[in-house]
């Protein structure tokens, strides 16, 4: 199992520039309060460096399947 971790949208994108906007769609985050569950690489992390005044990061211990869409879990579900 990959080490993941969890990232919170924990401000609004009011007053950001347009390079931190940018970051935080790069990590999927679109609104205040919304998390997503990543992969603990060396470029995920620079991209939460960068606007580390606006998240909350957790460790999470989780299962890798939480990352996946409903889309590739109906895949999933219909071949096996």
């Amino acid at each position: 199992m990959a080490s993941l971790i969890q990232v919170t949208l924990k401000r609004s994108l009011s007053k950001c520039t347009d390079k931190q906007i940018a970051t935080l769609q790069g990590l999927g985050l679109r609104k205040r309060s919304q998390s997503k569950i990543l992969m603990d690489t060396p470029a995920i992390r620079g991209m939460v460096m960068k606007v580390q005044h606006m998240l909350d990061v957790k460790a999470f211990d989780g299962d890798d399947s939480l990352r996946d869409s409903a889309r590739l879990r109906k895949q999933r579900a219909a071949q096996g």
